[in-house]
Parts: C-alpha cells; sequence; structure tokens
C-alpha cells in the first residue's frame, strides 16, 4: 500500500505516523510512504492502491490518472468531489477531513440552546455548497442567515450583513472565506457583534472560536486503518463518508467574554457520540 504525502511533516506527517502506529498494532497491511516531491508514475508499480494524503497528493493523481484504486484522506468533500469525475469515481473513495453538517447544527443546539439563526459565508462562485446545509437544517426550528461574496474586498462588507442577522457563525472550510490573510479579522468583527463562531480546526478555536468540532490526523488514520483492514479483505472501499471520530474543542476565554456557559468540549463530544449511536 503506497501512503503518498502532499508534503513531510504537520498534519501529513502526523497522520503518516499514526497511521503507522496503527499498522504496528493491528498488522494486515505493509505501507510505503512517500512525498508527492518524490512521487513518479513508476512508483505505483507493486502497489495495488494508494493513500493520498492531501489535496496536493490527490491532485498528483488526477494528473497521471492513476489506474489504482485511491483513498483521499485530510482533503476537504468539496476539493474531492471537484477531482473525483469520471473514470475516477469508480476508484476512488474518501474520508473526508470536514465534519457533516447535521453534526456541526447538533454541536450547536447543545452548546447554544438559544441560538436561533446559524449565519454563514460562501464564495459566490460556489453557491451548491449550501445546499448540504440547507437540508441538514430542515426539519429543526434553526434558521440559515448566509452571504456570499465575490473577491476578497467583499469579505467583510458581506461578513458584517451576515452577523448582523446571526446568532452564531459556522464557519465553513472554504479557502476563500478562511484562510491566513482572513482569520484574524473575521473572528475580530464577529467578536465585536457579539456572535459566536464555530470553527472547524484547533488552530481556529485557539484563534478565538468560541469552539470548534474537528478531526485530528490520529483520529482520521485510526478511520483509514479501518479502510485499509476492508480492503486486506474484500478488495473494495467504503463509500466516501465523513470522519467518525472527532473532536471538541472550547474556548473557556472567549465564551465567558461573550457571556455564554458552555460545556467542557469533552462533555459535549461525549453527547454528541451517545447521540449519534440512537436508532
Amino acid at each position: 500500500m503506497l501512503v503518498l504525502l502532499s508534503e513531510s511533516g504537520g498534519a501529513y506527517g502526523e497522520f503518516s505516523e499514526a497511521l503507522k502506529n496503527e499498522r504496528t498494532a493491528r498488522g494486515g497491511f505493509a505501507l510505503t510512504v512517500m512525498t508527492r516531491a518524490e512521487f513518479g508514475p513508476a512508483d505505483l508499480g507493486g502497489h495495488d492502491a494508494v493513500v493520498a494524503v492531501g489535496a496536493g497528493a490527490l491532485r498528483a493523481l488526477a494528473q497521471i490518472d492513476a489506474p489504482v484504486p485511491v483513498l483521499s484522506v485530510l482533503v476537504p468533500q468539496s476539493a474531492f468531489e471537484a477531482l473525483n469525475n469520471g473514470d475516477n469515481a469508480r476508484r476512488w473513495t474518501a474520508i473526508h477531513i470536514d465534519q457533516p453538517f447535521s453534526r456541526q447544527i447538533e454541536l450547536i443546539r447543545l452548546a447554544l440552546p438559544e441560538a436561533r439563526r446559524i449565519g454563514t459565508l460562501v464564495d459566490a462562485a460556489h453557491p451548491e455548497r449550501l445546499q448540504p446545509l440547507r437540508a441538514a437544517l430542515s426539519g429543526t426550528a434553526l434558521q440559515l442567515s448566509a452571504g456570499s461574496f465575490t473577491g476578497e474586498a467583499a469579505l467583510f462588507g458581506a461578513l458584517s450583513q451576515v452577523l448582523e442577522k446571526s446568532d452564531v457563525f459556522l464557519a465553513m472550510p472554504d479557502p476563500q472565506v478562511h484562510n491566513a490573510g482572513t482569520v484574524r479579522n473575521l473572528l475580530l468583527t464577529s467578536f465585536r457583534a457579539r456572535v459566536p463562531v464555530v470553527g472547524f480546526s484547533a488552530a481556529y478555536v485557539r484563534a478565538g472560536a468560541v469552539m470548534s468540532l474537528y478531526s485530528t490526523p490520529e483520529q482520521i488514520a485510526r478511520q483509514t486503518a479501518d479502510a485499509l483492514a476492508g480492503w486486506m479483505r474484500e478488495r473494495s472501499w467504503p463509500s466516501p463518508r465523513h470522519p467518525k471520530h472527532f473532536t471538541v474543542s472550547v474556548n473557556p476565554h472567549v465564551a465567558r467574554s461573550l457571556g455564554l456557559r458552555i460545556d467542557d468540549g469533552d462533555v459535549l463530544r461525549d453527547r454528541l457520540i451517545r447521540q449519534e449511536r440512537q436508532p
């Protein structure tokens, strides 16, 4: 099994080490790890499947039309679906890095029970990314306050309009909205408007989101090991899916500053897990 990393180190390195540890604990599959910079088409020889770690690795495999089955990890659903077309659709699967909207909404309901209006922003070029969120909200008492924008210059004007009509702001992993150049100002703008932000990474909650829901590289590696064990038995992948294992982090300082009383992250995670296990 080839594990192709977009880059060495960082979350990709953490995932690789965690997957090696899973392999050691479980046995049953061999791993060869290399980075995209080292990779060439000839390296697929002798490997019957590839784990593509990150969007860079996935793009490299798409560019050569890799003839082997591919499991994509640490890639947002939208990025995976943009590359997974044609013949690829029969050979590719994924464990998406982003959380299902149903889980995010349930977290908001548990942690912020008085919230009624969920705000979010989307790049105007991709309005379809709101559809799964709208579907997850249907049947609930929560309302969606969505804004769109074209170009970074219009981002904060659109954000201000959304915040005026929101009780909580849900950050979606869209690089046009949330990147190194925008996150600090987005969090400051939301804080000044007294609207808590729910993020999608540990870094986001450290930067000032009131809480974040995300899966660590180690948690994705555990689910990946399950998929690899299934591949070894049946020579087939599970369908593309969201993470099974997840973490909730809360920033108590931001919560107190906003006058909010929010349970500890582990308590919220355990409540979410119990709810998801119910029939």
